[in-house]
């Protein structure tokens, strides 16, 4: 496998974490009360970390032959 392909199926799992922080975020606001809210929203901001440091490390090593 390809170094440019091997940087698109990380991309595709940092877009997963993005869409999951956002649904997570979400439902915990509209649907959840207490310390379960607070665990899921925890949760996406998690994900959302991560998947930026994911994006920032694509970005950075943008050369690929």
């Amino acid at each position: 496998m390809s170094e440019s392909l091997m940087k698109m199926w990380v991309s595709f799992i940092a877009m997963g974490l993005m869409f999951i922080a956002v649904f997570g975020s979400h439902f915990a606001r509209q649907k959840l009360t207490g310390i379960i809210q607070k665990i899921i929203l925890g949760i996406a901001f998690i994900c959302i970390v991560f998947a930026g440091i994911i994006i920032l490390l694509i970005v950075v090593n943008v050369p690929t032959a």
